[in-house]
């Protein structure tokens, strides 16, 4: 028996006991959880998505998750994206010497939403997985709802001349360690010391809470950042692979 919750956003799925979960992602793919104790029931929830037009369905599973998973998302019709490095980093690898910036670094709270948006789409286009995100300042302010969000540690350098926004470092304030979900800068300031400049600021503020170290992921395809996260003292803690299934075109939606 299949039951289902859809709307523009989210969905949700239920055959049998088992529930699949999905977000719509600003790029158009949905991220989806997957009931972990039922792989059997995988095929049939994810063609109901499918069915009422969810389009390309993404998951993240562990690199060593096992070979019953991994034969479930294949016969789901799931093949491998990408493989995704996540690294635990201490912030005392982090150099002390300040960095030469021409920037404000301010806190997101302090900026148009709609500008920041635009800033966050122009530095996603250059990350592996997130190519054509396309997020929106109305999006950027429900996130900020988030009990993980911390405005200390979502910080932005604004360019005291142009106003111009060059760059961003965004860490959530997750348990028992934050997360680095971000960081990055336009094209023009890449390979100058802005990041380093980012990284600083918003180090100093975690260092003086006590926290000692931040976990990051970066996708093995960006040596530089794989390179970037070795060279500050980085561990590599976990491997996890993004499974796709493609975008299936459907004449329309549910009735809702």
């Amino acid at each position: 028996m299949l039951g289902m919750t859809y709307s523009d956003e989210t969905g949700c799925w239920t055959a049998d006991g088992a529930t699949l979960r999905a977000v719509r992602r600003p790029d158009g793919a949905w991220w989806i959880r997957l009931p972990e104790e039922q792989p059997g029931a995988w095929p049939a929830l994810v063609d109901a998505a499918t069915r009422d037009g969810c389009g390309t369905l993404l998951i993240s599973r562990p690199a060593d998750q096992g070979e019953d998973h991994e034969r479930a998302l294949r016969r789901a019709g799931f093949t491998p994206a990408r493989t995704e490095t996540t690294w635990r980093l201490p912030l005392a690898a982090i150099p002390t010497t300040p960095a030469r910036a021409e920037h404000r670094i301010v806190s997101v709270a302090e900026l148009d939403p709609e500008i920041v948006a635009d800033l966050d789409n122009a530095i996603r286009a250059d990350i592996p997985g997130t190519q054509d995100w396309v997020g929106t300042g109305a999006q950027l302010t429900d996130s900020l709802d988030d009990p993980d969000f911390d405005r200390a540690l979502y910080l932005v350098a604004q360019h005291p001349r142009t106003g111009r926004l060059d760059g961003l470092v965004r860490v959530w304030n997750r348990h028992p360690e934050p997360r680095l979900g971000c960081i990055g800068v336009t094209s023009s300031w890449r390979r100058t010391s802005l990041a380093l400049a980012l990284l600083q600021a918003v180090g100093r503020t975690l260092q003086a809470r006590g926290t000692t170290h931040i976990t990051a992921e970066t996708d093995d395809t960006n040596r530089a950042s794989h390179l970037m996260a070795l060279n500050h003292g980085g561990t590599a803690v976990a491997t996890a692979i993004e499974w796709e299934r493609p975008n299936v075109s459907h004449p329309a939606g549910p009735d809702r």
